[in-house]
């Protein structure tokens, strides 16, 4: 599997088929049997989807190519973050723990902040606010991760570590790639960079979400 198809293809249900099928269930709200058609969908693109990583983004680039369609998949998957469902950021298990909820709250918010960047780009004074809010937006989910590493059992902690670790690197990488388009004005790059970082934003909150237990 390339790259792009590593941390695309972990996004991809999310970005597209997840805000796909509400939109669906709400326009068939009233029809159980295309209610059960949708469920049953879902069901199997989850399995395939599970069985190899890459198969909704595989299938979208080939409905893409077929389509003729000119799309830059790197803005487009960024732009869909904007309106694409948190419930892979909530953690409901932990309703009464503001420790957590924290986290979930400030990952939503980066990821949010980060799906602006196409549209913020295009003058350089909102951008540069844009810059400011997700720096600011970066340290709050770092301080919220924090937190956790302080309540969570010794043995859980080095696993949240490493995806702390990796989030300040592809935090970095950002940042570098920020400067980098000052000068030479390339978008995809910082796309890229966004894409990668809104990834490991997602990986911290799976990692404390599914894997660590109190």
């Amino acid at each position: 599997m390339n790259e792009e198809g590593g941390y695309l293809g972990a996004m991809t249900y999310q970005a597209i088929y997840s805000s796909a099928f509400e939109k669906l269930r709400t326009s068939h709200s009233e029809n159980p049997e295309a209610l059960s058609a949708l469920n049953l969908l879902q069901r199997n693109l989850l399995q395939a989807d599970n069985s190899s990583s890459s198969f909704l983004f595989d299938f979208a680039k080939t409905l893409l190519t077929d389509s003729k369609l000119n799309v830059n998949l790197q803005e487009s998957y960024l732009r869909m973050h904007a309106t694409a469902p948190v419930d892979d950021l909530e953690m409901p298990q932990y309703a009464g723990r503001p420790e957590f909820q924290e986290l979930s709250v400030r990952a939503i918010a980066l990821r949010r902040v980060l799906a602006r960047v196409p549209d913020e780009m295009k003058e350089r004074r909102p951008f540069l606010e844009t810059i400011k809010e997700i720096a600011s937006s970066i340290k709050k989910l770092l301080d919220a991760t924090n937190v956790i590493l302080q309540i969570i059992p010794p043995q859980s902690q080095p696993i949240v570590e490493k995806r702390k670790r990796e989030f300040v690197h592809y935090s970095k990488r950002f940042s570098n790639t920020l400067k980098e388009y000052f000068r030479d004005q390339n978008q995809t790059q910082v796309f890229v960079a966004a894409n990668q970082l809104i990834f490991q934003t997602t990986q911290i909150v799976l990692t404390v979400r599914d894997r660590i237990r109190l």
